[in-house]
């Protein structure tokens, strides 16, 4: 990294591993950019970052999850949420590992799937009594 360039980092734990990575942004845009479009860029990081943590791992972070991702520039101290990996069984996503918040005082998680009975909406999966992630319903856009 040059004087010209500040650094974006991206972290998050999931099964006790920390994935950390960092994304250039020519410092006079940083600077200059009104608060709305840091934002902006902040989430952007954050989907590039889930889209990597797929790559490595092959498993997908949920929308919720992604926002979850800690994106700071320098100098901004901010802590990853950690998270554990699950698999889902029954439903439209049998088989996939997906990544889930293990201290969620309410746990369940709503996952989009080409699977799901209502365009737009959500399958949802919860574990039971013996925390198995199981296929409960799928859930329509408008109800979420």
């Amino acid at each position: 990294m040059d004087d010209n360039t500040i650094e974006i980092r991206c972290t998050t734990v999931i099964d006790q591993r920390q994935y950390e990575f960092t994304i250039p942004v020519p410092r006079a845009l940083w600077a200059d950019a009104e608060e709305q479009w840091r934002t902006e860029f902040l989430d952007t990081c954050r989907l590039r970052c889930a889209a990597q943590i797929q790559r490595e791992t092959g498993v997908a972070l949920t929308d919720e999850q992604t926002a979850g991702i800690s994106a700071a520039p320098p100098g901004v101290a901010d802590s990853p949420v950690a998270l554990v990996t699950v698999t889902l069984f029954g439903g439209p996503l049998d088989g996939e590992s997906v990544a889930v918040d293990p201290d969620d005082p309410e746990p369940g998680i709503g996952i989009i799937a080409a699977g799901c009975s209502y365009p737009g909406g959500r399958c949802w999966y919860e574990p039971n009594a013996e925390g198995r992630w199981t296929w409960k319903h799928d859930i329509p856009w408008g109800l979420m």
